[in-house]
């Protein structure tokens, strides 16, 4: 009977393996005392009342987990929380639903939709990101809250 071949890591590879769970290690410890925010790819627009006669709306908002510095959390594989409010009809809405969502490698993309009616100029449609409010953890926990807001602006007079 053969014994199996082992696998040896020459200094460098052994380094660089040992430097990655450092890395890892102090990211973990940095969220654990706070060091976490929860970012989005747009935090504002201004749909015109006559896009949105035309059609709908849409806006694909990233929203990833990143430390102070503004390097993603991309470990975090956990619960966000996410909510859409509008203060118009028809009604705003998001993909995947309001509701609590897995991030995966510290992001979840958000689809909000606002749908083909008629706007009123200066209404706005809210999404909403937070920690999740039943599947908490020591991650997560008291990270603050970001909003994405698409004010409807009338269309200017020619």
């Amino acid at each position: 009977m053969a014994f199996p071949t082992l696998h040896t890591l020459n200094y460098e590879d052994l380094n660089d393996n040992f430097t990655l769970m450092a890395d890892y290690i102090e990211s973990v410890r940095d969220a654990l005392a706070g060091d976490r925010v929860i970012s989005l790819s747009q935090t504002t627009a201004a749909p015109l009342v006559s896009e949105l006669g035309a059609g709908a709306v849409v806006y694909s908002i990233t929203i990833s987990l990143k430390n102070a510095a503004g390097k993603l959390l991309d470990w975090y594989n956990g619960k966000i929380k996410l909510a859409i409010a509008d203060d118009d009809t028809p009604n705003a809405t998001i993909d995947p639903e309001a509701g609590e969502h897995d991030m995966v490698g510290g992001q979840l993309t958000v689809t909000v939709t606002m749908p083909k009616a008629t706007w009123t100029a200066g209404k706005t449609a809210t999404l909403t990101v937070s920690a999740p409010t039943t599947a908490t953890n020591a991650i997560i926990t008291g990270v603050g809250t970001k909003t994405f807001v698409a004010t409807v602006t009338a269309d200017s007079a020619e």
